[in-house]
């Protein structure tokens, strides 16, 4: 599956903990207040803040519509990069008017996790509720989770096809027009 969303996580300026060593070398006994660390970890504050961000104006979306209001990545603009796919950049500003979202709730999450094998008793360990997988549970639903990434299982032997369904919200201007792409 293409990432759903691209977040700075590179050379982050943040808080760090003074009795947490600024190296991972024996002896090194230097403390301080901040460090400029990478990662995923360094991401997620970015994200959150962006999220909490565009939530202060759209009480009413959902994470899974805030999520997808995520400016577009493109291939063409950097067909080598390992990022050039996928739902979106954290853009919290142009995320106020995307235009259009995708929206999933917790009946569309407990599909996929169905379709993705897991059993009742797994799936009760995440929902926390009564949720059960049943027979109607197939792998179509995998690929129908109403997000902007698409992944699709197949077979080594061409030739191959697969189908998407997705339902888009317009959140902009009633009388906008869009235009669908098809990907080959």
């Amino acid at each position: 599956m293409k990432p759903d969303i691209a977040a700075p996580g590179v050379e982050i300026l943040a808080a760090w903990s003074p009795i947490s060593p600024v190296s991972e070398v024996i002896g090194d006994k230097r403390i301080s207040n901040y460090s400029v660390v990478s990662g995923t970890s360094m991401a997620c504050h970015h994200a959150t803040a962006a999220t909490a961000y565009v939530k202060s104006f759209h009480p009413y979306w959902s994470p899974t519509a805030i999520k997808s209001a995520a400016t577009p990545m493109s291939a063409s603009l950097n067909p080598k990069a390992e990022f050039a796919y996928g739902a979106g950049q954290i853009n919290p500003v142009k995320a106020l008017n995307p235009g259009l979202v995708y929206d999933a709730n917790e009946t569309d999450y407990v599909n996929f996790l169905c379709g993705q094998g897991y059993d009742t008793k797994k799936l009760r360990t995440i929902t926390s509720d009564d949720s059960c997988c049943t027979q109607q549970h197939n792998n179509g639903m995998v690929r129908d989770l109403n997000l902007p990434s698409f992944a699709l299982s197949i077979n080594t032997s061409p030739p191959f096809s697969g189908t998407f369904h997705r339902t888009v919200t317009n959140v902009g201007v009633n009388t906008s027009t869009y235009f669908l792409c098809k990907i080959l």
